[in-house]
């Protein structure tokens, strides 16, 4: 493996490490994710059925809350299915 292809995988790796930790810190783990990633400014989760999709909805205050105990300055909250987007926030 090249130089560059070990640090985006690691970068990869940091990425879904953030994403989780803020869905744990959040209280959300027994959801049914695909995957949850995090940017220095967009939290991205992607969910495998509709009911984790809702609960994800309303646990929007959950999140930022997270988000702020974390000291992260993630702005931007995307929920997707299927890899689509379904919310934004």
């Amino acid at each position: 493996m090249t130089v560059k292809t070990e640090k985006l995988i690691h970068q990869i790796r940091q990425a879904q490490h953030l994403g989780q930790s803020i869905v744990s810190l959040a209280g959300l783990t027994d959801l049914n994710l695909v995957y949850a990633f995090a940017t220095d400014t967009t939290l991205v989760i992607n969910c495998r059925d509709y009911e984790s999709l809702w609960q994800l909805d309303d646990a929007q205050i959950q999140l930022r809350h997270a988000i702020n105990l974390a000291g992260l300055g993630i702005s931007t909250i995307w929920i997707e299915k299927g890899g689509q987007l379904a919310y934004e926030f």
